[in-house]
């Protein structure tokens, strides 16, 4: 049981996350790269649930409302302005993590639910592609 709560917990974890669970779950712990596919995408995605939960404390805040509403700089702006895109949200998730990318989306004005799927395709794809690595490389070594 202590094995599986320390890979949940390294899965949820926004430093490392998926990227260090699922080496850790095929390679360390002998799990099947389908199992762990299967529980990284959820748990990857509690970041995102973590953080969006979080904003919406923080907005009841008028510390943090006060401080939303000051000026950004023209460069800031620009960037929150072409938030949202489909695409482009999906290749920030492997850049930066899941839970940065919904910290963005909130600072730009964008709901969880309009980023959820390139969110969810991103972690799927993440996590496919680095099982599939970390089963077929041992082989590969030989």
């Amino acid at each position: 049981m202590g094995r599986l709560l320390s890979f949940a917990l390294v899965a949820a974890s926004p430093v490392g996350g998926v990227l260090a669970a699922i080496p850790l779950g095929i390679l360390g712990l002998g799990y099947p790269p389908w199992a762990v596919v299967v529980a990284c995408v959820p748990l990857g995605y509690l970041q995102v649930l973590v953080v969006d939960l979080g904003w919406d404390g923080l907005e009841r805040l008028e510390g943090w409302r006060r401080l939303r509403s000051r000026p950004r700089g023209r460069w800031v702006e620009k960037l929150l302005s072409h938030c949202g895109g489909f695409w482009s949200t999906a290749a920030l998730v492997p850049l930066v993590g899941p839970w940065a990318v919904m910290a963005l989306m909130r600072a730009a004005g964008v709901p969880q639910r309009r980023v959820a799927a390139p969110i969810l395709l991103a972690l799927t794809v993440l996590s496919s592609v680095l099982a599939l690595v970390c089963a077929w490389a041992p082989e590969w070594v030989r």
